[in-house]
């Protein structure tokens, strides 16, 4: 690539013949208002400077390039990094769907599906990698999926399942026990199969037997069916419970900001997204860390809350601690169960604070299905 050297000077009679007499080459000569510009060799600048008055307008070919980079560096790094992470940013998944409303089928293939690289912020497969990662769940999954989908839309996959349908008449052969799934007074027993061996109002430990498989006539045990049935009883939980007079309560306001970022040595440069605020509680994932990059991506989610603080007096903090002790007990219970009765056992008050020991008799479901083998006989 040659180098010239866009030049002007004064449109004068002797520009042309001092050119020539000295031998230096010259082309694209024209006169513009009362100046002359025309391209040498940048290798002659230095003579035609010593002859003529002249004034640099433009270098071209390789001088021209370097000169240019030198110029726009900060420019054409920031293109070059930016059109980089665009491209990195196209390869990796954002998002994974599994369309299905078999909630058990979807847990199981979102987990395979981890287990294969298919995951928010994962590099995207290839479609041979694909093909192979459909064959595997198919696979590991022949009783409950009939046919997987794996389709990517921009940075996100979408996975449609057909769970496979099962014949409902084929049941479980094994022989099992009802047995009492922790410490107890039975309330009730419904016995749909199998025999009870233990009354209402009688206390059991965790694991005993209280509908049992046993087969019996005339006192003798004659074979084995599976024990069915449920059984309720009264349970005991102990909780301690503290409310401090002044705290701050949070509240999520259903707001997420979204920060990605480039960390460079350190040092934040955003790529989309900012926000700043203290009512926030901010989480951070890496998208990109490669050994041979100089550079991560940082996502950053803050989930925006409202806060305020409160002041109670001593008789709120004990209907506040008295709700969290039962908020606690009910989270635990299904529909058919409830509490029978609470007790405050101790009620200590503090200079900052108020602490509750309570006791909750709770009608609770105890049924735990054991299986009958030839060692448990």
């Amino acid at each position: 690539m040659k180098s010239e050297v866009l030049v002007k000077t004064k449109n004068t009679n002797k520009v042309i013949s001092a050119l020539i007499n000295n031998k230096i080459y010259f082309n694209s000569m024209k006169s513009i208002n009362e100046d002359l510009y025309f391209k040498v060799r940048e290798s002659d600048i230095e003579r035609i400077n010593c002859i003529l008055d002249i004034e640099i307008v433009k270098y071209y070919g390789r001088v021209g390039v370097i000169l240019f980079i030198k110029k726009h560096y900060i420019l054409l790094i920031s293109f070059l990094l930016t059109y980089s992470i665009l491209l990195i940013l196209s390869k990796v998944i954002f998002s994974v769907e599994v369309v299905t409303n078999n909630l058990k089928i979807k847990e199981s293939v979102l987990y395979e599906l981890k287990e294969y690289g298919i995951e928010k912020y994962k590099f995207v497969k290839s479609r041979k990698e694909i093909e192979y990662i459909k064959s595997k769940i198919l696979e590991n999954n022949k009783d409950t999926l009939e046919w997987i989908e794996i389709t990517k839309n921009g940075t996100k996959y979408i996975v449609n399942l057909t769970p496979r349908v099962i014949d409902k008449t084929i049941t479980d052969e094994k022989v099992y026990d009802i047995v009492s799934k922790k410490d107890a007074l039975i309330k009730n027993i419904i016995v749909s199969g199998g025999s009870s061996v233990k009354e209402v109002n009688e206390v059991v430990k965790k694991g005993e037997v209280i509908i049992s498989s046993d087969i019996i006539k005339f006192d003798k045990v004659v074979g084995k069916r599976s024990a069915k049935g449920k059984v309720y009883a009264e349970v005991w939980y102990v909780v301690n419970m503290s409310v401090p007079y002044n705290h701050v309560v949070y509240q999520e306001t259903g707001k997420t900001i979204n920060h990605i970022y480039l960390d460079i040595f350190g040092k934040k440069f955003t790529i989309m997204g900012h926000y700043k605020t203290n009512n926030s509680l901010n989480e951070t994932t890496t998208l990109i860390e490669k050994p041979y990059l100089f550079f991560r991506v940082i996502k950053e989610s803050k989930k925006l809350y409202n806060y305020k603080k409160v002041s109670l007096s001593e008789e709120e903090a004990y209907n506040e601690a008295i709700k969290r002790a039962d908020k606690i007990i009910n989270d635990k219970l299904d529909t058919d169960e409830h509490i029978i009765e609470r007790k405050v056992l101790k009620n200590n008050s503090y200079s900052s604070k108020i602490v509750l020991e309570l006791f909750y008799r709770v009608y609770e479901d105890i049924t735990e299905y054991k299986e009958v083998t030839l060692e448990s006989e």
